[in-house]
C-alpha cells in the first residue's frame, strides 16, 4: 500500500481514494497516540500522588471517560483539581490550583508536540506530503 501511495503522490494524484485512506489512517493514528499519551500522563501522575491529592482525583471510571471525551482538555482539569482548590479562602490552595492548571496546559502542549512528531513520521514513511 505504501508503494502505491508513493506512486500516486509522485504523479500528483493527491486526492486518490488510496491517499484518502491514508489520511483516515493518519487521523486514527493521531487520536490513538493522543489518547494513549493522556492515559500515560494521568496514570503516572496518580501513582506519585499523596493520599490527600488522590482523594481529590477522579474515580477510575470518571477519569477514563473524561480522558476519552475531553481529550487534551482533561489534563488541565486533572492537574488543577488534584493540586488545589479554586473556591477557597486559602491563598496557598488557590495558588496551587493555578499552578496545576498551568502544569496541565504545559503537558497538553507536550502531548500535542509528540503527536505531531509521530504523525509527521508516518507521513514521511508513507511518502505523503507533510502539511
Amino acid at each position: 500500500m505504501i508503494e502505491q501511495l508513493r506512486r500516486l503522490v509522485a504523479r500528483g494524484e493527491r486526492y486518490a481514494p488510496v491517499v484518502r485512506g491514508a489520511q483516515t489512517f493518519e487521523l486514527l493514528l493521531s487520536w490513538f497516540v493522543t489518547t494513549a499519551l493522556l492515559f500515560v500522563v494521568v496514570i503516572a501522575d496518580e501513582r506519585r500522588m499523596s493520599e490527600e491529592r488522590l482523594e481529590r482525583a477522579w474515580p477510575p471510571a470518571s477519569r477514563d471517560a473524561a480522558i476519552v471525551a475531553l481529550g487534551l482538555l482533561a489534563l488541565p482539569f486533572h492537574f488543577a483539581r488534584t493540586r488545589g482548590r479554586f473556591f477557597t479562602l486559602s491563598a496557598r490552595e488557590h495558588l496551587r490550583w493555578w499552578l496545576g492548571l498551568a502544569l496541565g496546559l504545559a503537558l497538553s502542549v507536550a502531548v500535542t508536540l509528540v503527536n505531531a512528531a509521530v504523525v509527521a513520521a508516518f507521513d514521511y514513511a508513507a511518502g505523503l506530503p507533510i502539511d
